[in-house]
């Protein structure tokens, strides 16, 4: 299972980025940046926590803490 960068994204600024992320946070539906398909909590039973995501059509994770790292590195 690969994991998603900023690049993989193909957002052009950084509001668009943080408004996708936020998305996820609050539970919204934000569908997969590559193939459109609903997005799914990674851990689901283990802790419950809204940080990772993963799309189960092309199994690519979305760590939304090493998105916003690379996000403040890259678009300061």
């Amino acid at each position: 299972m690969d994991k998603f960068t900023l690049n993989d994204l193909k957002m052009g600024s950084r509001s668009e980025v943080l408004t996708f992320l936020k998305k996820l946070w609050n539970g919204e539906n934000a569908p997969c940046p590559v193939c459109k398909n609903a997005l799914e909590l990674l851990h689901k039973k283990a802790k419950k926590s809204d940080c990772d995501w993963q799309c189960r059509h092309c199994g690519k994770i979305i760590r939304t803490l090493d998105i916003i790292d690379e996000l403040n590195k890259t678009m300061p």
